[in-house]
């Protein structure tokens, strides 16, 4: 019994171990020492609310990019220089966690008050926060996953303000595209004659009936995002303990960063908590009541593996809309978190995006 008390104490220390040397590595790599640039964490005010908000680059005088997270409610600035390192030398980065979740959560004593027209309202504040702060006159508004739905409205609403729009795993009707993953994932030679061919044209018929958030189960989605994602994924897709790993290891995830993931995986208790904009995800935001004339360049990023949301849909929405520039990007080897399972090329495309729209930088 001893010997297995000391083993585990063993284990355990050498995991802390690793863990603060690598969050020492990885400080350094991190770190922004320009003169011209920025490392910043910190909180603005907002009608009251402190909105928790990240700024890195190497020169403030490049364009600023406001990076709008997904989920709903799943801030990624704790692992934001992983994924965007190679591009701060060319941009100022803002990432924010929206109301209701994250920092923004813990700062304001647990308020999950929380929905659209306050989410874009919040972009708003924090874009004109961003142009007065910088001297820009318009930013880079680009959203992953839930953050295209309140990247989309806002570039109609403000135009304006943007230089151009980026939707990364774009969004136009999260459960239509979910039952359109799965029914992709149907056309797969792999599937044929598996219980798996069943079980998800079961789970189709089934859930293709629901009309209300209220009658959705949760379990019936888990299932079908679940075989769906076994037939899709692709090798690329960083697996969920890397990026746990990946998120432990990074020097910006503190404990507020941590209860908030730890929160999520309590799947029931986290969309009852949220369920106002989760009900807006699944069933009240649909991109076609949208006006299909962007006054704005629009730039879509697809993973060729992404399970979560069928890209095809958004593929099929992009051919249908008008814009001063637009292209669509798929990224080979990629999941929905492309910029998580594959960082370079992901950075290399919004290079692309920024080398090939050169007159508003």
């Amino acid at each position: 019994m001893l010997i297995v008390l000391i083993i585990i104490t063993a284990v355990i220390v050498i995991t802390v171990l690793s863990v603060f040397v690598s969050r020492l590595i990885n400080s350094d790599k991190n770190k922004i020492d320009t003169k011209t640039g920025i490392q910043e964490s910190t909180y603005i005010d907002i009608d009251g609310m402190k909105q928790y908000v990240q700024i890195r680059g190497k020169n403030t005088k490049n364009p600023v990019m406001i990076f709008i997270h997904g989920g709903p409610a799943s801030p990624m600035g704790y692992v934001s220089a992983y994924y965007q390192r190679e591009l701060e030398s060319e941009l100022t980065i803002i990432n924010y966690d929206q109301r209701g979740c994250g920092r923004t959560y813990y700062a304001n004593n647990c308020d999950a008050n929380s929905n659209i027209d306050l989410l874009v309202d919040d972009l708003n504040k924090i874009v004109e926060y961003a142009k007065e702060r910088f001297g820009k006159e318009k930013v880079i508004i680009a959203g992953h996953s839930w953050g295209t739905v309140i990247g989309s409205i806002y570039i109609q609403k403000h135009p304006e303000n943007a230089i151009c729009y980026i939707g990364i795993s774009q969004i136009t009707n999260l459960y239509e595209n979910k039952l359109n993953a799965a029914r992709t994932a149907l056309e797969k030679d792999a599937i044929k004659g598996t219980e798996d061919e069943q079980k998800l044209t079961n789970l189709i018929n089934k859930m293709s009936k629901v009309k209300e958030y209220n009658d959705m189960s949760l379990d019936d989605l888990g299932q079908l995002v679940s075989i769906t994602s076994k037939y899709i994924a692709c090798e690329g897709e960083m697996s969920g303990l890397s990026q746990m790993i990946t998120g432990i290891t990074s020097p910006d995830m503190n404990f507020d960063d941590m209860k908030w993931f730890m929160s999520q995986m309590n799947t029931e208790k986290f969309f009852a908590q949220n369920k106002e904009i989760m009900e807006y995800a699944f069933f009240g935001f649909d991109i076609d009541t949208l006006s299909k004339t962007y006054n704005v360049p629009v730039y879509y990023l697809a993973g060729k593996g992404d399970y979560a949301v069928c890209q095809k849909d958004a593929e099929a929405y992009y051919e249908s809309i008008e814009a001063p520039d637009k292209a669509f990007y798929w990224i080979e080897n990629a999941g929905h978190s492309m910029f998580m399972d594959n960082p370079k090329v992901y950075c290399d495309t919004i290079k692309d995006i920024m080398s090939d729209f050169n007159k508003s930088f």
